[in-house]
């Protein structure tokens, strides 16, 4: 049988969207079950690597900054007839996009063949503080235009299926894949545990009520220390910050792995989440979490095996968890020796690969919507 043939489009420049779609399109190449074109933006940070893999591609110049995007956005008709050509010319069964462009939808308008497109859905909801009307209304019209959604927890999924009415038999879970950014983390020598908040500083990250509780165990006198990393507005909490370091800046991926390495604990004090790449980066590196009980979170933590969620959202409960990991004894241990083993099972690019390639396999079935 002739093996179908897809092409997996991103073109988002940095961030987890393109590390997630090199990950992906590697280990599809490797289980050689589909015939693997490419689209990415030459502006991505790890362009150099999709390169390297060599598979048939269409690849774009995007932009670097505001004022080229304005002027890039001149050439998207033009961009668009050459996409669907490539698309037509070599006749390709479906188009895949791993994560969501505000090019997206201007894009797919001039879809003109039947080509079936399917879409991994990361949010259902734009986050607060995220450009939420622009990319909510954006992300109704390309969900409007798939034929298969593949989203990475249940809980995306059911938004999906609820809120958008999709239809439950053309969406899939298929999990956030590790990010190997790390080797496993560094053994811990001062007896000083060290805690690490990672990502963009936005609202719904709840760093605030990480910093209540990292200021609760300093007055009990653990020995903690917690690392801040990430670009965004540290203003809202400039009262907080006794005794945290700060990285506040967009994090380049040579530099994410070292973070790691020297964590002990990574928090993630979320009031409200679809899932995070934060986990799949910390497991990788065998570093155990604590989460707060909000959306996909849930999911992605095995309680009291790679670490711990937390018993709801506030500041009491998050130092409560950490006082979990820092007093029972193995604790610790024990959730970061799961965390590894996670990443090296259910969490590993070739199992990811095979479940996303039945997805796409059952959606190629279905035809389109």
């Amino acid at each position: 049988m002739a093996k179908k043939k897809i092409l997996i489009w991103h073109w988002g420049r940095r961030g987890g969207g393109p590390r997630y779609t090199f990950e992906l399109a590697r280990a599809l190449l490797a289980q050689d079950a589909f015939e693997l074109h490419l689209s990415l933006s030459r502006q991505s940070e790890i362009f150099d690597e999709f390169y390297a893999l060599g598979a048939p591609s269409f690849h774009v110049d995007t932009y670097t900054n505001l004022p080229g995007a304005l002027l890039a956005t001149l050439r998207l008709p033009w961009l668009r007839r050459r996409f669907w050509r490539y698309v037509r010319a070599q006749n390709i069964d479906a188009v895949v996009c791993t994560m969501s462009h505000v090019w997206n939808v201007p894009v797919l308008a001039g879809r003109k063949n039947k080509t079936p497109y399917l879409l991994v859905l990361h949010d259902a909801l734009p986050h607060p503080g995220d450009d939420v009307f622009l990319r909510h209304a954006l992300l109704q019209r390309e969900i409007g235009y798939t034929d298969g959604v593949v989203t990475l927890t249940d809980y995306v999924r059911g938004l999906l299926c609820n809120d958008y009415g999709y239809p439950p038999a053309r969406s899939w879970v298929v999990p956030h894949g590790v990010f190997p950014y790390a080797l496993p983390a560094a053994a811990q020598k001062n007896g000083t545990v060290r805690l690490l908040f990672f990502g963009r500083i936005l609202p719904y990250k709840g760093l605030g009520l990480l910093l209540e509780a990292y200021a609760m165990l300093r007055a009990e006198d653990y020995a903690v220390e917690l690392t801040v990393c990430g670009a965004g507005d540290m203003r809202p909490y400039a009262g907080l910050l006794g005794g945290v370091t700060m990285d506040n800046r967009w994090i380049a991926e040579s530099d994410i792995g070292p973070i790691f390495q020297q964590a002990d604990i990574c928090v993630l004090p979320y009031v409200e989440a679809s899932q995070s790449g934060v986990i799949a980066t910390a497991y990788a590196a065998g570093v155990p979490v604590v989460v707060t009980p909000t959306g996909g979170l849930v999911e992605q933590v095995k309680h009291e095996q790679t670490g711990l969620i937390c018993a709801d959202i506030s500041a009491a409960s998050i130092a409560a968890a950490l006082r979990r990991m820092l007093d029972e004894p193995g604790l610790r241990s024990r959730c970061a020796q799961g965390a590894l083993r996670e990443a090296n099972d259910a969490l590993a690019w070739p199992a990811i690969a095979r479940k996303f390639g039945e997805a796409v396999q059952q959606m190629l079935a279905m035809g389109k919507r």
